[in-house]
């Protein structure tokens, strides 16, 4: 059976009615729907798109596993966790979690086969469209999803980009039928996502609205755009993967594009970080709301005993924020962002960014104005659009007063500005930090490790830059564990080629 086949004849996920924006944020999962029922009216469309981001915050995908759980387990964010007494297990792809593994394959890839069908009746029955710009909106919207979706499978499936951007990795699956398609090299699969991209920003660029509060005076559809793959979205997917294209030209139209994310005034940075707003909500470009996702969040950071909840030392958590030089002012350590239980060890330091107790309200049924951020996942935020610029800035000096605006508003000091002269960008020998990259590397590594804890970034970090090891690691080289293996019975997921 290939991919086309799991799901061939019926959506198999949640589909909601949007009679408000309150429904189709929290409302329960209902059955699914025959697709020809489905697809003969407009609403019918409305519903399938809002199903493909209910399934992405499923726990085996960005609820749990592919945010804070194990993608985090893989960049060193956690030396207490259940059940786990050797953390060189965590890189047994094919044993310990091949199952984990293969469920980010085979779940992504549904979704994917989804959207592919999404795509082929939003054409072929367009006429059943007849709101203005919907049309637009929502074939922008799958198409910069169908791009999200497969970026990370490469991020995650495909080669050390900088190293083999030639190699074999995945499928781009574009039709929604039962034929196999064969894996292509890591830059056709970059092509075929920026492809989509650029799409989806003509798409979106002239109709998307940019309402990213809650408001009972506008069409549902268009509000809280940040739930859904917006202009901005897309714009800031279209950095991402510039970025990670990394030659001279890419890195100049990823500085662009970051650049313009941050210049829209949407998306400001936070200067403070409260028990009402752990997640910085205000600085969400995309994120997903999962329904009741205390559910899945307290069994890793609440429910356990002291000793098994996940968590990290002391020592530690007072490493990656440099409390000792500078960095106890940076309110990403304070106590709205991780607590402190004791353990027989010492004191360990748990996430509390996804602590739902804190969020005086979770939907505004009856109110306009601004939404607290309960029960959400970020998938990307602006600090990221920064660190893209800092990165691809021709400039040293000012690549280093970019990444300091994100560290000033975070309550680090002026005084412990990043240095970006000489030596910026040449090898780092500080002590203490990889010496295999510059100190321009290193300086936006340290910031992401800050930043981006329990949002499964990091990693991607990592493996971009081809880091031998890295604070936490289990291992002395991970280089080898970058690249997941694909599903071992590659013809059930339609991959063809060797």
């Amino acid at each position: 059976m290939k991919i086309g086949k799991f799901i061939y004849g019926s959506l198999l996920f949640a589909m909601l009615g949007m009679i408000g924006c309150s429904d189709w944020l929290d409302v329960q999962p209902k059955t699914s729907v025959p697709e020809e029922d489905l697809f003969a009216e407009e609403f019918g469309f409305q519903d399938a798109l809002t199903g493909f981001y209910l399934k992405m915050g499923a726990p085996e995908l960005y609820g749990r596993e592919m945010t804070y759980n194990y993608m985090d387990m893989l960049a060193g964010r956690y030396e207490y966790a259940p059940n786990i007494t050797n953390w060189e297990d965590i890189y047994n792809y094919n044993g310990t979690y091949k199952a984990t593994k293969d469920k980010f394959f085979s779940g992504v890839y549904n979704i994917i086969a989804n959207i592919n069908n999404f795509l082929y009746y939003l054409d072929a029955n367009r006429s059943v469209i007849t709101t203005p710009n919907y049309y637009e909106i929502m074939k922008g919207e799958a198409l910069g999803l169908r791009a999200f979706l497969h970026f990370d499978m490469l991020r995650i499936f495909g080669p050390v980009y900088a190293e083999n951007p030639e190699e074999r990795s995945i499928p781009y699956r574009k039709v929604f039928n039962n034929e196999a398609t064969p894996a292509l090299s890591a830059s056709e699969v970059v092509d075929a996502c920026l492809s989509d991209l650029h799409q989806a920003d003509t798409l979106l660029q002239k109709v998307d609205q940019d309402i990213f509060i809650h408001d009972i005076n506008v069409d549902p559809f268009l509000e809280l755009r940040q739930f859904r793959m917006n202009r901005w979205a897309v714009k800031a997917m279209l950095a991402r993967v510039y970025c990670y294209r990394g030659d001279a030209e890419s890195k100049q139209k990823a500085y662009a594009y970051a650049t313009e994310v941050v210049e829209s005034g949407l998306f400001p940075l936070a200067e403070s970080l409260g028990t009402g707003n752990r997640i910085l909500f205000e600085e969400h470009i995309f994120g997903l709301h999962i329904y009741e996702m205390e559910k899945v969040v307290d069994v890793d950071f609440v429910n356990q005993s002291a000793s098994m909840v996940m968590g990290i030392s002391r020592e530690t958590f007072n490493k990656l924020f440099e409390t000792a030089a500078g960095g106890s002012t940076d309110f990403r350590s304070n106590n709205a962002a991780f607590r402190e239980v004791s353990v027989t060890e010492g004191v360990k330091k748990v996430l509390s960014k996804y602590d739902q107790s804190g969020y005086a309200f979770d939907m505004l049924p009856d109110r306009t104005g601004s939404y607290s951020g309960a029960d959400v996942m970020p998938l990307i935020r602006v600090p990221e659009m920064y660190y893209i610029m800092a990165e691809c800035d021709e400039n040293a000096q000012s690549s280093a007063e970019i990444l300091d605006m994100v560290r000033f508003k975070r309550g680090i000091a002026s005084s412990d500005a990043t240095d970006g002269g000489k030596g910026y960008d040449e090898l780092d020998n500080r002590e203490g930090f990889d010496n295999e990259h510059t100190r321009r590397i290193n300086d936006l590594m340290r910031e992401y490790a800050k930043e981006y804890y329990g949002e499964g970034q990091l990693f991607y970090f990592y493996k971009r830059h081809n880091y031998k090891t890295f604070d936490n690691c289990s291992l002395q080289d991970v280089r080898e564990k970058y690249q997941f293996p694909l599903p071992e019975n590659e013809d059930i997921f339609g991959i063809t080629g060797k």
